[in-house]
């Protein structure tokens, strides 16, 4: 059986690695980061759109498909599900199970990035440091910010963002331990955590530093994703179910 994997995430690695066992894979990637060390083919750069995932189906001859994106990317999601039902493929989603909220933690989801400005604006505190995590922000999210409020953001990418003195741009990529975390919020001063309730371990530290200084968190609301093909939230349970196709 031959697998393409849609990934770009550490899960998405590890389901690979699992299944290089047992199947032919290749391994699909944006490829905006870094590219992993995988011992089968990897298809980096995306498809053109959901035609040139049915295309790029058709051509290697794929048996099934595995999408494994970041929880966030539902219209890669989408995507999948319905290059999957034009190709008559069986199609299996990883989800990455999110955070959960623990004693002590202070956290205020919101849904979009109009909420998030009007959350900011009622922080009770003098020119406060935001610490952002979300990966790119616009150029009209940062050009309509509080001159007052210092952003902190940092991104595995460039940002693009004009160099300004309330703006500083740090260009990482995670795991990140706790220590360094720990080290970076006192750097920065920071007042607040912004980030999306992406779940997993690798970038999970900020967390537990804003728990421990008793710092407000701000999660982006995960997107609603519907699909009539299964829905797993463990790798064990998905290789399982590609082994009783």
């Amino acid at each position: 059986m031959k697998l393409l994997i849609l990934g770009g995430t550490s899960d998405a690695i590890t389901l690979c690695r699992l299944a290089l066992t047992d199947y032919e894979v290749i391994y699909s990637l944006k490829g905006l980061v870094r590219q992993p060390n995988l011992p089968c083919k990897i298809h980096s750069g995306g498809f053109g759109g959901v035609r040139g995932l049915i295309t790029f189906i058709q051509q290697q001859s794929i048996d099934c498909l595995l999408d494994a994106t970041h929880p966030y990317a539902v219209q890669m999601s989408y995507h999948a599900t319905f290059a999957a039902k034009y190709c008559s493929l069986p199609c299996f989603h990883y989800i990455r199970p999110a955070w959960q909220q623990q004693r002590g933690d202070q956290w205020v989801f919101f849904k979009n990035r109009q909420h998030l400005t009007s959350l900011l604006e009622r922080f009770n505190q003098r020119n406060p440091h935001f610490f952002f995590t979300m990966g790119q922000l616009p150029p009209d999210f940062l050009a309509k910010k509080n001159p007052q409020h210092h952003y902190i953001i940092r991104s595995a990418l460039d940002i693009a963002a004009q160099e300004a003195t309330n703006l500083t741009k740090i260009k990482q990529i995670g795991p990140f331990s706790i220590e360094s975390e720990r080290k970076l919020f006192h750097h920065y001063s920071i007042d607040a955590l912004i980030s999306k309730n992406s779940g997993g371990q690798s970038v999970a530290a900020k967390l537990h530093i804003a728990r421990e200084q008793h710092l407000p968190v701000y999660l982006l609301e995960r997107p609603h994703f519907e699909s009539t093909n299964p829905i797993f939230h463990s790798l064990n349970d998905i290789l399982s179910a590609i082994k009783k196709r």
